[in-house]
């Protein structure tokens, strides 16, 4: 049967039907188009890989080419189905891997600038900080409460008890000097804090905070996990210990022990800990009492040399929800 007439009788009996039929009418012309007068028997791998490059050549993303490929199978898979040819084709696919952005990496001079702006929203400081010492993704950030801090361990689980583990599984992780008194607080319901309460979402205030400090807006929470994770390779972190802290498994690897020995992802956490050093960013964690919200943006140490893991211990007490330099700005 003439492949074109396959895709005609879809398109009036199905695909002028559908919700998306204005992009099914176009992904068909498309087919009809490049395949012209052959006919369903006639369609080789080596054929459908020419019609995929013609598309891409006209500008089309391999996300769209899927979608045109899958409406064409969806057409001769149909007929077949109805008995109207007695065999289907295999169509193939293309993945849209190679469409999607390659996630942004902050450069030291961008983490310097951005460590000193978001400053000015203590909330979003303090989920900054907590990304960029655990490699966590940001839900597990925002979710973190004292209940999994094990001050007396040194270890952070970044599952919560009684959540069940996910794909994208939420690892045991050291707690880094340049971290511990930004969790060493326990009469808080989450470190993360807005108005006192626990939130959800802190990407706008991020996106605020990253054009504030004049820095690309494709930099996201997500680019400081990354951010991390490279500059561990940089400093000789074996890949398994990068791997453990981003939440990445490796089938046969267990935790039920590996917390308690001494050595646990050490070369990762003195890593954290040296990156923090060099950059020489002056800062301190919010004060404990402003938790409700109601006080003042923080002072800035004045010494440019100062970091965290140089400040006294008892002057860097816990972590807020302080409210923003202006209160319609959303999180």
């Amino acid at each position: 049967m003439p492949l074109a007439t396959v895709l005609l009788r879809y398109w009036n009996e199905h695909g002028s039907k559908i919700p998306s039929s204005v992009q099914a009418n176009i992904a068909l012309g498309l087919w009809t188009e490049f395949w012209g007068e052959a006919t369903v028997a006639e369609l080789p791998i080596r054929r459908q890989e020419e019609f995929v490059q013609s598309l891409r050549e006209r500008g089309y993303k391999n996300s769209y080419i899927s979608r045109v490929l899958s409406v064409g199978r969806a057409a001769i898979n149909r007929a077949w189905k109805r008995g109207e040819i007695t065999s289907a084709p295999f169509i193939m696919n293309v993945s849209d891997r190679s469409d999607k952005k390659q996630p942004y990496r902050l450069n030291k001079t961008e983490m310097q600038r951005f460590l000193r702006k978001v400053q000015d929203w203590p909330h979003v400081f303090v989920f900054s900080m907590i990304m960029l010492n655990t490699l966590s993704r940001p839900e597990a950030a925002l979710d973190l409460s004292p209940a999994q801090v094990r001050l007396d361990d040194q270890h952070i689980h970044l599952n919560p008890k009684g959540r069940k583990q996910t794909k994208k599984y939420r690892p045991i992780v050291p707690i880094t000097d340049t971290l511990l008194p930004f969790v060493s607080a326990t009469d808080v319901e989450r470190f993360v804090l807005w108005n006192g309460k626990p939130i959800k979402s802190v990407k706008k205030t991020f996106a605020l905070a990253v054009k504030a400090a004049g820095l690309p807006k494709e930099i996201t929470p997500y680019s400081l996990r990354h951010t991390m994770a490279m500059e561990l390779r940089k400093a000789g972190v074996p890949a398994w210990e990068v791997e453990g802290l981003l939440g990445h498994r490796r089938p046969g690897v267990t935790e039920t022990y590996a917390e308690f020995s001494p050595d646990y992802l050490s070369k990762g956490r003195e890593a954290i800990d040296d990156y923090f050093k060099g950059l020489g960013v002056a800062y301190k964690v919010p004060d404990l009492g402003c938790v409700t919200g109601a006080c003042q943006r923080p002072k800035m140490e004045k010494s440019a040399a100062a970091d965290l893991s140089t400040l006294s211990r008892d002057r860097m007490v816990g972590v807020t929800g302080i409210e923003p330099v202006t209160p319609t700005m959303s999180t």
